[in-house]
Protein backbone atom coordinates (compact mmCIF):
# COMPACT_ATOMS: atom_id res chain seq x y z
CA UNK A 1 0.00 0.00 0.00
CA UNK A 2 3.02 2.20 0.95
CA UNK A 3 4.29 1.59 -2.84
CA UNK A 4 0.87 2.33 -4.44
CA UNK A 5 0.64 5.94 -2.19
CA UNK A 6 4.40 6.63 -3.21
CA UNK A 7 3.43 5.94 -6.92
CA UNK A 8 0.35 8.03 -7.07
CA UNK A 9 2.17 10.73 -5.42
CA UNK A 10 4.70 10.74 -7.86
CA UNK A 11 2.41 10.73 -10.76
CA UNK A 12 0.82 13.54 -9.59
CA UNK A 13 3.88 15.45 -9.25
CA UNK A 14 4.89 15.13 -12.10
CA UNK A 15 1.17 16.33 -13.49
CA UNK A 16 1.93 19.56 -11.54
CA UNK A 17 5.26 19.80 -13.41
CA UNK A 18 3.98 19.88 -16.43
CA UNK A 19 1.23 22.04 -15.70
CA UNK A 20 3.99 24.67 -14.65
CA UNK A 21 5.80 23.98 -17.66
CA UNK A 22 3.20 25.04 -20.07
CA UNK A 23 2.67 28.41 -18.17
CA UNK A 24 6.23 28.58 -18.75
CA UNK A 25 6.52 27.66 -22.18
CA UNK A 26 2.96 30.48 -22.66
CA UNK A 27 5.05 32.51 -21.44
CA UNK A 28 8.07 31.99 -23.79
CA UNK A 29 6.17 32.02 -27.18
CA UNK A 30 3.76 34.82 -26.46
CA UNK A 31 3.17 37.13 -29.40
CA UNK A 32 0.53 39.94 -28.39
CA UNK A 33 0.09 40.54 -24.26
CA UNK A 34 -1.51 42.88 -22.92
CA UNK A 35 -3.18 43.54 -19.28
CA UNK A 36 -6.84 42.60 -19.58
CA UNK A 37 -9.12 45.64 -18.08
CA UNK A 38 -12.58 44.64 -16.77
CA UNK A 39 -14.48 45.31 -19.93
CA UNK A 40 -12.22 42.99 -22.15
CA UNK A 41 -12.52 40.15 -18.70
CA UNK A 42 -16.21 40.34 -18.81
CA UNK A 43 -16.87 39.88 -22.64
CA UNK A 44 -14.61 36.73 -22.48
CA UNK A 45 -15.83 35.17 -18.95
CA UNK A 46 -19.41 35.63 -20.04
CA UNK A 47 -19.17 33.74 -23.52
CA UNK A 48 -16.96 30.98 -21.62
CA UNK A 49 -19.98 30.39 -19.17
CA UNK A 50 -22.75 30.58 -22.32
CA UNK A 51 -20.45 27.65 -23.91
CA UNK A 52 -20.27 25.71 -20.56
CA UNK A 53 -24.11 26.06 -19.96
CA UNK A 54 -25.61 26.14 -23.83
CA UNK A 55 -22.41 24.21 -26.03
CA UNK A 56 -21.91 21.61 -23.91
CA UNK A 57 -22.64 17.75 -25.24
CA UNK A 58 -24.97 16.00 -24.14
CA UNK A 59 -25.87 12.46 -23.92
CA UNK A 60 -23.69 9.46 -21.39
CA UNK A 61 -20.00 9.82 -21.49
CA UNK A 62 -17.95 7.38 -20.33
CA UNK A 63 -14.96 7.87 -17.79
CA UNK A 64 -12.43 5.90 -16.11
CA UNK A 65 -12.01 7.14 -12.29
CA UNK A 66 -9.64 6.81 -9.54
CA UNK A 67 -10.10 8.24 -6.35
CA UNK A 68 -7.28 7.57 -3.18
CA UNK A 69 -7.67 8.84 0.36
CA UNK A 70 -5.24 8.60 2.94
CA UNK A 71 -5.89 9.61 6.64
CA UNK A 72 -2.80 11.24 8.97
CA UNK A 73 -0.33 9.52 5.95
CA UNK A 74 -0.95 5.71 7.29
CA UNK A 75 -4.72 5.16 6.72
CA UNK A 76 -5.97 4.48 3.53
CA UNK A 77 -9.80 5.35 3.11
CA UNK A 78 -10.57 5.04 -0.30
CA UNK A 79 -8.47 3.25 -3.17
CA UNK A 80 -10.31 2.01 -6.03
CA UNK A 81 -11.05 2.47 -9.94
CA UNK A 82 -14.27 2.70 -11.47
CA UNK A 83 -15.77 3.04 -14.65
CA UNK A 84 -18.46 6.52 -14.23
CA UNK A 85 -20.96 6.97 -17.12
CA UNK A 86 -22.06 10.37 -16.76
CA UNK A 87 -24.10 12.91 -18.38
CA UNK A 88 -22.65 16.08 -17.10
CA UNK A 89 -25.44 18.91 -18.64
CA UNK A 90 -23.71 21.75 -17.34
CA UNK A 91 -20.85 22.12 -15.12
CA UNK A 92 -22.47 24.03 -12.33
CA UNK A 93 -22.59 23.66 -8.16
CA UNK A 94 -26.26 22.16 -8.17
CA UNK A 95 -25.43 20.09 -11.42
CA UNK A 96 -22.54 18.20 -9.82
CA UNK A 97 -24.18 17.76 -6.62
CA UNK A 98 -27.34 16.14 -8.69
CA UNK A 99 -25.04 14.12 -10.68
CA UNK A 100 -22.70 12.76 -7.53
CA UNK A 101 -26.01 11.69 -5.59
CA UNK A 102 -29.13 11.00 -8.10
CA UNK A 103 -27.98 7.67 -9.32
CA UNK A 104 -27.70 5.24 -6.39
CA UNK A 105 -25.91 2.18 -9.29
CA UNK A 106 -23.59 5.01 -9.83
CA UNK A 107 -20.10 4.42 -8.75
CA UNK A 108 -19.78 7.96 -7.47
CA UNK A 109 -22.89 7.18 -4.88
CA UNK A 110 -21.16 4.09 -2.95
CA UNK A 111 -17.86 2.80 -0.84
CA UNK A 112 -18.25 6.46 0.94
CA UNK A 113 -18.60 4.24 4.57
CA UNK A 114 -14.89 5.79 5.14
CA UNK A 115 -15.61 8.62 5.32
CA UNK A 116 -19.64 8.51 7.71
CA UNK A 117 -17.89 9.34 10.99
CA UNK A 118 -17.71 12.68 9.87
CA UNK A 119 -20.93 12.76 7.93
CA UNK A 120 -24.46 14.42 9.33
CA UNK A 121 -26.36 11.02 10.16
CA UNK A 122 -29.68 13.58 9.25
CA UNK A 123 -28.47 13.51 5.82
CA UNK A 124 -27.51 10.01 4.52
CA UNK A 125 -27.67 10.98 0.65
CA UNK A 126 -25.60 13.69 1.30
CA UNK A 127 -22.42 13.39 1.74
CA UNK A 128 -19.89 16.26 1.31
CA UNK A 129 -17.06 15.05 2.71
CA UNK A 130 -16.73 12.06 1.24
CA UNK A 131 -17.13 14.38 -2.35
CA UNK A 132 -15.43 17.11 -1.29
CA UNK A 133 -12.50 16.85 -4.00
CA UNK A 134 -15.40 16.52 -7.04
CA UNK A 135 -17.17 19.55 -5.78
CA UNK A 136 -14.13 21.33 -5.62
CA UNK A 137 -12.54 20.00 -9.17
CA UNK A 138 -15.80 20.27 -11.85
CA UNK A 139 -18.18 22.81 -10.71
CA UNK A 140 -16.49 25.06 -13.13
CA UNK A 141 -19.18 27.58 -13.71
CA UNK A 142 -19.00 28.45 -9.96
CA UNK A 143 -15.13 28.73 -9.79
CA UNK A 144 -13.75 31.67 -8.00
CA UNK A 145 -12.02 33.47 -11.15
CA UNK A 146 -14.94 32.89 -13.57
CA UNK A 147 -16.38 35.35 -11.35
CA UNK A 148 -15.11 39.18 -12.00
CA UNK A 149 -14.18 40.87 -8.74
CA UNK A 150 -11.46 42.71 -7.75
CA UNK A 151 -9.66 40.06 -5.57
CA UNK A 152 -8.16 38.60 -8.65
CA UNK A 153 -5.31 39.86 -11.19
CA UNK A 154 -6.29 38.87 -14.62
CA UNK A 155 -3.86 38.94 -17.90
CA UNK A 156 -4.50 38.27 -21.28
CA UNK A 157 -2.13 36.67 -24.02
CA UNK A 158 -2.41 35.27 -27.22
CA UNK A 159 -0.93 33.14 -29.76
CA UNK A 160 -2.53 32.17 -33.20
CA UNK A 161 -6.06 30.86 -32.17
CA UNK A 162 -5.65 30.09 -28.86
CA UNK A 163 -6.00 32.83 -25.81
CA UNK A 164 -4.32 31.87 -22.51
CA UNK A 165 -5.52 33.94 -19.17
CA UNK A 166 -3.33 34.19 -16.19
CA UNK A 167 -4.90 34.93 -13.07
CA UNK A 168 -3.45 35.19 -9.26
CA UNK A 169 -5.27 36.74 -6.06
CA UNK A 170 -3.13 36.31 -3.01
CA UNK A 171 -5.43 34.65 -0.83
CA UNK A 172 -7.12 32.43 -3.33
CA UNK A 173 -5.85 31.10 -6.27
CA UNK A 174 -3.22 31.27 -8.82
CA UNK A 175 -3.32 29.57 -12.39
CA UNK A 176 -4.41 30.02 -16.01
CA UNK A 177 -7.29 28.97 -18.72
CA UNK A 178 -6.74 28.46 -22.11
CA UNK A 179 -9.59 28.63 -24.81
CA UNK A 180 -10.16 28.80 -28.54
CA UNK A 181 -10.21 32.21 -29.82
CA UNK A 182 -12.80 31.35 -32.35
CA UNK A 183 -15.16 29.15 -30.33
CA UNK A 184 -14.50 30.62 -26.64
CA UNK A 185 -14.82 26.39 -25.80
CA UNK A 186 -12.15 26.25 -23.00
CA UNK A 187 -9.05 23.93 -23.79
CA UNK A 188 -7.18 23.56 -20.11
CA UNK A 189 -7.79 25.09 -16.84
CA UNK A 190 -4.81 24.51 -14.56
CA UNK A 191 -4.92 26.53 -10.90
CA UNK A 192 -3.74 25.98 -7.07
CA UNK A 193 -3.93 28.04 -3.66
CA UNK A 194 -1.91 30.72 -2.76
CA UNK A 195 -1.93 30.17 0.41
CA UNK A 196 -3.91 28.09 3.04
CA UNK A 197 -7.14 28.81 3.73
CA UNK A 198 -10.21 27.69 6.34
CA UNK A 199 -13.04 26.17 6.13
CA UNK A 200 -16.09 25.34 8.13
CA UNK A 201 -19.18 23.21 8.08
CA UNK A 202 -21.80 21.98 11.29
CA UNK A 203 -25.43 20.37 10.78
CA UNK A 204 -28.15 20.62 13.63
CA UNK A 205 -30.47 17.87 14.66
CA UNK A 206 -33.89 18.86 13.00
CA UNK A 207 -33.53 22.17 11.80
CA UNK A 208 -31.30 25.26 12.84
CA UNK A 209 -33.50 26.00 16.17
CA UNK A 210 -32.19 22.42 17.28
CA UNK A 211 -28.99 21.74 19.02
CA UNK A 212 -25.95 21.17 17.39
CA UNK A 213 -25.52 17.54 15.54
CA UNK A 214 -21.91 18.23 14.56
CA UNK A 215 -19.46 20.63 14.00
CA UNK A 216 -16.30 20.47 12.28
CA UNK A 217 -13.41 22.33 10.26
CA UNK A 218 -10.27 22.18 8.34
CA UNK A 219 -7.09 23.78 6.37
CA UNK A 220 -7.10 23.22 2.67
CA UNK A 221 -3.26 23.31 2.72
CA UNK A 222 -2.37 22.68 -0.75
CA UNK A 223 -4.96 22.42 -3.61
CA UNK A 224 -3.87 21.49 -7.04
CA UNK A 225 -6.63 20.99 -9.90
CA UNK A 226 -6.34 20.41 -14.05
CA UNK A 227 -8.92 20.16 -16.44
CA UNK A 228 -8.28 19.43 -20.34
CA UNK A 229 -11.16 19.65 -22.13
CA UNK A 230 -11.78 18.79 -26.02
CA UNK A 231 -14.63 20.04 -28.99
CA UNK A 232 -16.32 17.18 -30.61
CA UNK A 233 -17.36 16.76 -34.17
CA UNK A 234 -20.47 19.08 -34.11
CA UNK A 235 -18.46 21.65 -32.22
CA UNK A 236 -19.51 20.90 -28.57
CA UNK A 237 -17.81 21.12 -25.60
CA UNK A 238 -16.81 18.18 -23.63
CA UNK A 239 -14.61 17.62 -20.28
CA UNK A 240 -11.80 14.99 -21.37
CA UNK A 241 -9.73 14.93 -18.38
CA UNK A 242 -9.42 15.94 -14.64
CA UNK A 243 -6.73 15.69 -12.08
CA UNK A 244 -6.93 17.09 -8.78
CA UNK A 245 -4.91 16.77 -5.19
CA UNK A 246 -6.36 18.16 -2.23
CA UNK A 247 -4.37 18.40 1.49
CA UNK A 248 -6.24 18.74 4.36
CA UNK A 249 -4.67 19.93 7.51
CA UNK A 250 -5.93 21.03 10.88
CA UNK A 251 -9.14 19.04 10.60
CA UNK A 252 -11.36 19.13 13.47
CA UNK A 253 -14.78 16.94 14.20
CA UNK A 254 -17.17 16.98 17.34
CA UNK A 255 -20.58 15.24 17.63
CA UNK A 256 -23.06 15.86 20.23
CA UNK A 257 -26.26 14.34 21.22
CA UNK A 258 -29.58 16.26 21.84
CA UNK A 259 -28.47 17.23 25.49
CA UNK A 260 -25.10 19.08 23.85
CA UNK A 261 -22.91 16.25 25.21
CA UNK A 262 -20.00 15.82 23.09
CA UNK A 263 -20.41 12.09 22.32
CA UNK A 264 -17.47 12.03 19.46
CA UNK A 265 -14.41 14.30 18.60
CA UNK A 266 -11.36 13.65 16.82
CA UNK A 267 -8.49 16.67 16.51
CA UNK A 268 -5.35 17.85 14.12
CA UNK A 269 -6.89 14.18 11.17
CA UNK A 270 -4.79 15.21 8.37
CA UNK A 271 -6.62 14.32 4.57
CA UNK A 272 -4.94 13.42 1.17
CA UNK A 273 -6.81 13.24 -1.32
CA UNK A 274 -6.36 12.26 -5.09
CA UNK A 275 -8.86 11.84 -8.24
CA UNK A 276 -8.05 11.08 -11.66
CA UNK A 277 -10.69 10.92 -14.81
CA UNK A 278 -10.21 10.02 -17.96
CA UNK A 279 -12.82 10.08 -20.96
CA UNK A 280 -12.56 6.33 -22.60
CA UNK A 281 -13.50 7.26 -26.54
Amino acid sequence: MKKLHFSLILIFCFQINYSQDTINNLKEVVVVRKESNRKEMIAILKKIKYNLRENYEQGNINYLTNHFALKDNKDTLVNRKMLNSLNIKVLSKDNIRWMLNDDPNNSFHIDISPYTRFEPQVNDDYHTFALLIYHDSMQVIDFDFFNINNNYNYEISKVDDITTVKFTAHKYYTGYFTFNNKSYNLIRIVFMNTKPYNYYRWSHIGNEQSPLEFNSKWTYNKVTIKLDFTQTDRGKLLLANLDAMQELINFEFTRYNESKRIIDKDINLKFYTTLQMKIIQ
